[in-house]
């Protein structure tokens, strides 16, 4: 019986995390959409903290930036950043704050997508394995007389 629960939990946990994927994006994706940006190389970022006392902040060696699209224009992205990462791992506090990418700097930009196959593919999965977990439970608790 534990099996078959830990098998339910174990379909759960990985049907939960295949909704989404990163694709790759045009450079200038529109405003509001989610998105990691990898950076050609070690790169200062700017950040300004929201709010009209907007603090700027200069963040060195940064390799990749997520977060939601706030504006795009020809030579700048600004980012509502989720993470802010280096070589040495996501810097503290960033979540929030809107960094401004130069886009001369930005080798790709990826941008969330929702997955309707996977997700698809993953709900029919946990349903069948519920359905074989009941299945089991069902055997067991009619060769034991329950």
């Amino acid at each position: 019986m534990r099996v078959a629960a830990e098998a339910v939990l174990l379909g759960s946990l990985l049907a939960a995390g295949a909704c989404y994927a990163y694709r790759p994006a045009s450079l200038a994706p529109t405003p509001g959409s989610r998105v990691r940006i990898v950076l050609a190389g070690a790169t200062e970022i700017t950040s300004l903290s929201p709010g009209m006392e907007g603090k700027r902040l200069a963040h060195a060696g940064v390799l990749e930036a997520s977060g939601t699209i706030e504006a795009a224009a020809g030579d700048t992205i600004a980012l509502r950043l989720g993470q802010l990462r280096t070589a040495e791992g996501s810097l503290p506090g960033m979540a929030g704050r809107i960094a401004l990418i130069p886009t001369v700097h930005v080798a790709g930009v990826r941008e969330r997508r929702f997955q309707a196959g996977t997700t698809l593919l993953g709900g029919l999965g946990l349903s069948l394995l519920a359905l074989s977990a009941y299945i089991v439970l069902l055997v067991v608790a009619i060769t034991k007389g329950i």
